[in-house]
């Protein structure tokens, strides 16, 4: 049995992470903003700290999985998408590496979004100040911005630093990946196809494969990336999206 810390463990993609692994044999400590064994709320640097010291604690030192899938909406406030998207979300992969590195093949994965793959929007002076860790920067500089552009640049800058973090961690046998999923059936994708100025854009969206994902579905990608079968898969984005990125960037490798 594995241990396995998931943020955003509450609701959709987090709580079919929860229900996969749980039914694998692995114990599973949950974090959310509310409904989870631990609550915290990863959009301030005081609710991150309260997070990783609740997940250390309850870990008992020792980690073998991490999962940062909690996640805001493009329809939420773009400055908070910032905050919790990606700086909310790294604060998690750095400050529990020391537990991972003390656990058993320990893996992490983070969860980016087919939108990272959208150049048109990318901002390239607030990838930058994500690059540096400059928290107040980045905000400003999505301060008059749309929440497309802070979700879909946000999780850009995830997938940027899975890939820092992989060269960086490798050393130390601690394995990181993200998955970056397309239209999947949860309520994120709900609220935004209920929204009039999100809905357009979501279902102009192409599927070769004529549906959405589900949950489940992106569970598995996740789980194998934990799991021993993918014990020599380091640094990669694994886009799940029914073939719609191969259909709109096709010469892209």
């Amino acid at each position: 049995m594995r241990t396995i810390v998931i943020t955003g463990s509450a609701s959709g993609l987090g709580a079919a992470l929860v229900r996969r692994l749980e039914r694998d044999g692995h114990r599973v400590i949950g974090l959310d903003r509310r409904d989870a064994p631990i609550v915290a709320d990863l959009g301030t640097p005081d609710g991150r700290a309260a997070g990783i010291a609740a997940a250390r604690e309850a870990c008992g030192g020792s980690l073998d999985g991490l999962v940062s899938c909690a996640g805001l909406g493009p329809y939420d406030d773009p400055q908070t998408i910032c905050r919790v998207n990606y700086f909310g979300a790294v604060a998690i992969l750095d400050g529990l590496k020391p537990e991972l590195s003390r656990g058993s093949a320990p893996a992490a994965v983070a969860i980016s979004s087919i939108g990272a793959a959208a150049e048109m929007l990318m901002l390239p002076e607030y990838l930058q100040a994500c690059r540096d860790g400059d928290e107040k920067l980045a905000q400003g500089i999505m301060a008059d911005k749309d929440g497309t552009t802070s979700y879909s640049n946000a999780k850009r800058a995830l997938a940027e630093a899975v890939k820092k973090r992989a060269v960086e961690w490798a050393p130390e046998g601690i394995r990181i990946n993200a998955v970056a999923p397309g239209k999947m059936d949860t309520p994120m994708l709900d609220r935004l196809l209920s929204d009039a100025a999100h809905a357009p854009a979501i279902e102009a969206m192409p599927v070769p494969m004529g549906r959405h994902g589900s949950a489940d579905e992106i569970a598995g990608v996740v789980a194998f990336l934990l799991g021993p079968d993918a014990s020599y898969v380091q640094g990669q984005v694994i886009i799940a999206d029914g073939g719609s990125n191969a259909l709109l960037d096709p010469t892209r490798v």
